[in-house]
């Protein structure tokens, strides 16, 4: 059961941190950077999930935020 509840994690949290945030691929290295930005990515994924009007994947939400101003503070009231 712990087993299960541990890949439970792992595929539902850091497999989007790794393919939809590239958080593997980040060069942040100094001081506490690596720490903040890893906060920021936790709560970019909690309110990009919490956003229920838009049917797509967290990696499209996050490129129609980039792209929509509207949809980006939509999903920031959700704050």
């Amino acid at each position: 059961n712990s087993i299960r509840s541990h890949w439970g994690v792992e595929n539902s949290l850091h497999w989007v941190l790794d393919v939809a945030l590239r958080e593997d691929d980040c060069r942040i290295r100094k001081n506490n950077a690596p720490q903040n930005f890893a906060i920021l990515r936790h709560i970019a994924v909690n309110l990009l999930t919490q956003d229920k009007r838009v049917k797509r994947g967290i990696k499209n939400k996050q490129f129609l935020a980039a792209m929509d101003n509207n949809y980006l503070l939509n999903i920031l009231a959700l704050a």
